[in-house]
């Protein structure tokens, strides 16, 4: 096992992120006995707390956790640049399937499920501590992506839940603190400082033990003092009551306090008292928290005044959360805001302007205008007027008298509703301006600070009004994007015909987006040309000029479509649109083309028109583009991949019907080899004695004849013996390298020396340079003589034979086409069985396809046939270079 000390001599730390505190002690107590240093975390939020300020070696994260589960905890490590190569290990209880690839689809780099092997534990984490990875496979990674972003969507709606429930807990505890705050209003709001100091200070004195207690307010020309016992009496003090000192030692001290408030003076505070010896300094400590809380007092009596302006303020804000949190849609939201400041700042226009893009500005609501604005959208650039100044400096702005402030351009407009005065704050967004509230009053109007910090704190609501509008139309807009990826791939997953997939994907994306119409085009097999297949709403006389349409892959255009993906163009005026197909036929304003990738190439795609008006693309709807193409190129393969498997299945029952063939002949061959034996000895008998009788009768006798046709009979019985002991003789094969030309201009010389091509043409065309074929030459022979008179024997009264050679596929072939009357479609199939002959009984026995079949065969080779009735026929005969050793051992055991 590798060792847990570093070159530099520390100890591997190991970061232990764990809820149980059994667990974290085992865990200890096995890697720390290995040399390693371990951290301990019991929740998420300490874990993360604790991999930045130790950096670990290695983490070992708990899934289960509380607050933060481990698959928020690795995202948030693993976004650290610090952690992007530190091992995340999962060691959880969890047994469900798929566990394991839902922890490394999140950023775990493995895996170790409870409960932990001790003997096996120290060694799993050396592996991963020396650079063991687990990884998902990339085709499970899709489905486990979109289960981890279903439980991060989940996990939002309960914080919005949350937060919706903390707000609700805010509004009850503020009802509380009004509660707590009128118990107190005897000695705050209800009375002055005056008021409130006569009726304190004499319960100070009371307590305090006081001969004399005084405050003096100088700014309010407030006096109040106190008398308490007279020293005769010797009063204590409440410090002094816990001493044991004798009363004769008791003396007489005063102090001069300030009364401050954050630093700013408000008055004096004068006590004196009776102590006993060693009380001062506690006495002292003691008065200086009573002088603090009088300073309070009177602080909070002075800012009575101050707090029932600011009620107003937060009633404002109050009912200005109530109308945020009353709907999510921003423009209703805005309108209803314009109102409701316009009331509280006791203003006649409020305006608020919506930043765009660039310079843009859109006016998203307005409230106490005459007539409505003749446009909707502006252009402030930095600094220009007040929208463009209180956006550059993002400070309010007040301008008393518009006609004489050159920084307010709007002069004319001004001028004509009848505005004076005007202040403006921006609308901030997490330190970012989204906009600005603009308010005008038709009486000249000096607004004071408080007005201004109204404005603001309105504007502060407005700003969280339009996030919480946004964030909800946001997750509408996913939720329909959601749900349109999960039309699509019900869609293009019901069916595996390869135009239906496209046609529904199609008609899908246009839909989502929007868009008029929509084509889909694809890569043509064995091709480099991309050809429209489908189309939805397109213009009827325009759909058969689009097979035409077809874009060549070494384009231009398309590199730039390869290199970038999604091309999507608002403005699609210009020219450079025109070569992509559907493009040049159909007029558009906006265009989107969407490339559908598979293994990193370009197999199709899609292009969106809108021809009506343009269209603003937005990031979420290239997204959903993207993954619509995506679900079209899965099911594009799907169902490519289908053609390809009945393709094979096709080529398998070919295969089987061979293998049955094989064993037919096989059986047959068996069969015929013990039949040809027992024939073969009677007919040499019966032959024997009918040539013997034959030379003893003479030529006049009558029986002469039948003895003749007995000797013939029995030949052919003879024939037949000696074909199917040819067909089912066993022997080795005799291979030799040979040139199949060379061979066959040997058979077509001996039929022709036996005058069968006598009134046949035969037209020889051998290719040139074939390579030599390894070959039983005398078998060969065979199946190439019996194809030759098969074709003769149908050409009676003349025809044509041509026979050619060619090398193709790692072998050669060699066609025999004849002008015949072809093969009936009724005996196509049985040509090659045993005994089956179109020939007259005492013409043929059936043997000689079957036996050149076998021959073939065992060559490794194959006979196709192509006949046609009325035309001919043409046998092809295929045969490989060479013949495998093991196909050589088997062949020689059929043969």
């Amino acid at each position: 096992m590798p060792s847990p000390i570093r070159k530099d001599g520390s100890r591997a730390k190991i970061l232990h992120v764990e809820d149980n505190p059994e667990n974290r002690m085992l865990v200890r107590a096995i890697l720390e006995a290995e040399g390693y240093t371990i951290i301990d975390a019991e929740d998420g939020l300490t874990g993360i707390e604790a991999a930045i300020r130790e950096e670990p070696a290695l983490i070992l994260l708990d899934v289960n956790l509380p607050a933060v589960d481990g698959y928020e905890v690795v995202s948030i490590i693993k976004s650290f640049p610090a952690f992007a190569t530190t091992p995340v290990i999962a060691v959880t209880a969890y047994a469900m399937e798929g566990d394991r690839q839902r922890t490394l689809v999140a950023g775990c780099d493995g895996y170790i499920q409870k409960p932990i092997d001790v003997d096996a534990f120290p060694r799993q984490v050396a592996e991963f501590l020396h650079g063991k990875r687990e990884h998902v496979e990339e085709r499970e990674q899709g489905l486990y992506l979109r289960e981890l972003n279903q439980r991060l969507v989940y996990r939002l709606v309960n914080q919005v839940e949350e937060l919706k429930r903390l707000n609700q807990h805010f509004v009850r505890r503020a009802a509380q603190l009004a509660d707590l705050h009128r118990a107190v209003q005897d000695i705050t709001s209800e009375l002055g400082v005056q008021a409130m100091l006569e009726q304190l200070l004499p319960n100070l004195s009371r307590a305090l033990g006081t001969t004399q207690l005084a405050v003096d307010i100088a700014d309010a020309d407030v006096h109040v003092e106190v008398a308490g016992a007279p020293p005769g009496d010797r009063p204590r003090s409440v410090l002094a009551r816990t001493g044991v000192t004798p009363a004769d030692d008791w003396t007489e001290a005063e102090w001069r306090l300030p009364l401050t408030v954050r630093g700013r003076a408000l008055g004096q505070m004068k006590a004196r008292l009776v102590l006993p010896p060693g009380a001062k300094a506690d006495e002292e400590q003691l008065l200086n928290i009573v002088a603090n809380q009088v300073a309070i007092a009177v602080e909070n009596a002075r800012l009575y005044d101050g707090v029932l302006r600011r009620a107003a303020e937060q009633e404002s804000l109050v009912e200005a959360g109530h109308l945020l949190a009353s709907t999510l849609k921003v423009e209703e939201v805005l309108q209803r805001f314009t109102e409701l400041v316009r009331t509280r700042l006791r203003v006649d226009v409020v305006r608020i302007w919506l930043h765009d893009a660039g310079t843009e500005y859109r006016l998203a609501a307005q409230a106490g205008l005459a007539e409505k604005p003749g446009l909707a959208q502006m252009q402030f650039a930095p600094g220009e007027g007040a929208v463009g100044w209180i956006m550059e400096h993002l400070t309010p702005l007040q301008l008393p008298d518009l006609q004489v402030d050159p920084r307010f351009r709007e002069r004319a407009w001004a001028q004509a509703e009848g505005l004076l005065s005007f202040v403006g704050v921006p609308l901030m967004l997490d330190d970012v301006p989204v906009g600005v509230l603009l308010c005008w009053t038709r009486q000249r109007r000096e607004f004071t600070s408080d007005d201004v910090a109204l404005a603001q704190a309105l504007a502060t609501s407005a700003a969280v009004g339009i996030r919480n509008a946004r964030l909800h139309e946001e997750t509408q807009l996913r939720l329909r994007h959601t749900e349109t990826l999960v039309a699509v791939s019900q869609a293009v997953g019901a069916t595996l015909d390869l135009s239906e997939v496209l046609r529904r994907a199609t008609r899908e994306m246009v839909r989502a987006l929007g868009g008029d119409t929509g084509v889909a085009w694809l890569v043509t097999p064995g091709t480099q040309q991309l050809v429209p297949l489908v189309g939805y709403h397109v213009p009827k006389d325009l759909v058969a000029k689009a097979p035409g349409l077809s874009l060549r892959r070494d384009t231009p255009f398309f590199e730039r479509l390869r290199a970038h993906g999604t091309l999507a163009e608002s403005d699609s005026a210009s020219g450079e649109w025109a070569d992509m197909p559907m493009g040049r036929l159909i007029e558009h304003k906006s265009i989107l083309i969407q490339p559908m990738f598979w293994k990193g190439h370009v197999m199709g795609g899609f292009t969106v028109l809108w021809t009506r008006d343009r269209h603003r693309f937005s990031s979420d709807e290239l997204r959903l583009a993207e993954g619509i193409a995506l679900q079209g190129a899965l099911a594009v393969e799907n169902s490519r991949l289908f053609e390809g498997v009945k393709e094979q299945m096709a080529e398998l029952k070919r295969t089987q019907a061979q293998l049955v063939q094989s064993t037919k002949l096989a059986a047959i061959g068996e069969l015929a080899a013990n039949i040809a034996h027992e024939i073969n000895n009677p007919l040499t008998t019966v032959l024997g004695f009918a040539s013997f009788l034959t030379e003893r009768i003479p030529p006049s006798d009558p029986m002469r004849e039948e003895l003749g046709l007995i000797q013939e009979e029995a030949s052919r019985a003879r024939d037949i013996v000696r074909d199917l002991l040819q067909f089912s003789r066993q022997r080795d094969f005799s291979l030799e390298s040979a040139d199949v030309n060379t061979v066959l201009e040997q058979v077509v010389s001996m039929v022709r020396r036996q005058g069968a091509l006598n009134a046949i043409t035969v037209q020889e065309r051998y290719a040139p340079n074939l390579p030599p074929v390894e070959l039983d030459v005398s078998r060969i022979k065979q199946v190439f003589l019996n194809i030759i008179n098969n074709a003769v024997y149908v050409m009676p009264n003349g025809g044509s034979l041509t026979i050619r050679t060619e090398a193709a596929n790692g072998g050669v072939r060699i066609a025999f086409e004849d002008t015949g009357p072809g093969i009936a479609p009724e005996h196509r199939d049985r040509i090659f069985d045993p005994f089956f002959t179109t020939k007259p009984e005492v013409s043929g026995t059936g043997l000689g396809l079957s036996v050149s079949l076998g021959i073939v065969q065992s060559h490794g080779g194959t006979i196709e046939v192509d006949t046609e009735v009325g035309r001919g026929s043409t046998f092809t005969v295929a045969l490989p270079l060479r013949l495998e050793d093991e196909s050589t051992t088997g062949a020689a055991g059929r043969a």
